[in-house]
């Protein structure tokens, strides 16, 4: 998929429409999965159709996330003393070369463990939670870490990048508020800060930008319910989603193919909303490919479904033999 930045709307829903579920042939894409100290790399057709046979598989001691951007050519991982990117040139549904990467390191004195990744328009964000830092990476990987800062943001802050007016801004998420503001100058301008309508009591478990529509999306919890704070414009709304006993969630985001909101059983909420599905399962790991099928961890469990019927239809449930912490979709040639 290239970049939809610049694409009309019509143009996109037409996009829409076609790179769903059920798609005839299938989009060739390998699905990366990180965990335990490795990455495993599977044809996405194979996962759909039931035959989890990792193509490759490298070994990564201290994984902590990975990410992947198609429109740089790269992947990102994310370990407790540096970030790594590869080129995914030469990268097939049946060869996944391992080129030295290039790499920049964290201060001395930062260790992030425990951090994840967030994919900007053209800048790579990694927060280091028990750090209390955060940086940023040029995408083409070029240049230094920079820097952001915190000052004023709780340790519990959820991170993303949002482009508006030509800059990427530091969006956050606390149990108070959402908004964002200039990386290094907190009270600099663009800026924006919007109280939760009902403040949250648990998390901010996730924050991402739906960059289709321009708008931020947070997950956090009230005492009795986990709920999607969606940030548009200057207008802040939630609504509830998943079942009651909330519990630590995630969204599956992808600007195509659709958004769900998994952890205690997963809710699809575009391109059809569907009612709370497997509310008895607790899912630790998804992914939403623009191919419109949803890939959800549970253990060393993964299920993959189709996001063409509503309610979504179970495709496949698998043993991987493994426990992925983290994917990331890699169309390919």
């Amino acid at each position: 998929m290239k970049k939809l930045w610049p694409l009309p709307l019509a143009l996109l829903g037409l996009i829409l429409s076609a790179c769903t579920g059920s798609q005839e042939p299938p989009l060739p894409a390998l699905v990366a999965m990180g965990g335990k100290g490795e990455v495993r790399f599977f044809r996405a057709r194979d996962l759909q159709g039931g035959t989890p046979n990792p193509v490759g598989t490298w070994t990564t001691p201290g994984l902590q996330d990975l990410a992947h951007s198609q429109t740089f050519g790269r992947l990102y991982l994310l370990f407790p003393d540096r970030l790594e990117a590869y080129s995914t040139q030469g990268f097939s549904e049946t060869t996944v070369p391992q080129p030295s990467p290039t790499q920049a390191a964290f201060p001395n004195d930062v260790d992030c463990t425990g951090g994840y990744l967030r994919l900007g328009q053209n800048r790579l964000l990694a927060h280091c939670p028990e750090a209390g830092k955060a940086f940023l990476w040029s995408l083409d990987a070029s240049g230094n870490l920079e820097l952001a800062d915190l000052t004023g943001l709780p340790p519990e802050v959820r991170l993303a990048l949002f482009p508006q007016g030509g800059q990427e801004l530091l969006a956050y998420m606390t149990r108070e508020a959402l908004g964002y503001r200039p990386p290094q100058n907190p009270s600099g301008t663009p800026s924006l800060e919007k109280p939760l309508d009902l403040q949250a009591s648990q998390g901010p478990y996730d924050l991402q930008l739906d960059r289709l529509r321009g708008r931020l999306l947070g997950l956090a919890a009230t005492a009795t319910e986990v709920r999607l704070y969606t940030l548009e414009g200057d207008s802040l709304t939630s609504r509830k989603v998943l079942g009651d006993f909330p519990q630590s969630s995630r969204l599956a985001l992808d600007p195509v193919g659709g958004m769900a909101v998994y952890g205690r059983g997963f809710q699809v909420i575009l391109p059809k909303e569907s009612p709370v599905q497997q509310e008895y399962r607790t899912y630790t790991a998804g992914l939403l490919g623009p191919d419109g099928y949803l890939y959800l961890v549970q253990g060393q469990s993964l299920e993959v479904y189709d996001l063409v019927p509503s309610p979504p239809l179970l495709l496949r449930s698998q043993s991987l033999g493994f426990s992925p912490t983290s994917l990331a979709f890699i169309p390919v040639e």
